[in-house]
């Protein structure tokens, strides 16, 4: 079906979402023809180890700990994850900065702030 569809829009960018530790398979999704990989959940897979291994052939999106940082780390914290991140998984591109999952109502205001200055 991928093949298929990229053959009628060699353009088309195919984003999957997954959850949990998917690092055994992630060679296989890049030949099915995934481009971009979403979330990298840090509790689960190295965001830096997963850039620097595939980070030529697959976009990563999200790798902000929805399940330590945001919910339970300082504003401080927070900034200081996305930092990191960014000079880290932001190198030649291919990075799409965002929490490893959805929001939940259970995270601090003050956090998701936290997450857009860091950035600006």
């Amino acid at each position: 079906m991928i093949t298929r569809l990229k053959g009628i829009n060699p353009e088309l960018k195919l984003y999957m979402h997954t959850d949990g530790d998917v690092s055994e398979i992630i060679e296989d999704l890049i030949e099915v023809g995934i481009d971009i990989l979403n979330p990298i959940q840090p509790e689960c897979m190295d965001p830096v180890e997963i850039k620097r291994k595939y980070g030529d052939k697959l976009v990563l999106h999200g790798a902000v700990s929805l399940q330590k940082t945001l919910p339970f780390g300082s504003p401080e914290d927070v900034k200081e994850e996305v930092r990191y991140l960014i000079e880290n998984c932001n190198v030649n591109g291919g990075f799409v900065l965002g929490p490893s999952n959805v929001l939940f109502k259970e995270i601090p205001p003050e956090n998701i702030v936290a997450m857009y200055e860091a950035v600006y």
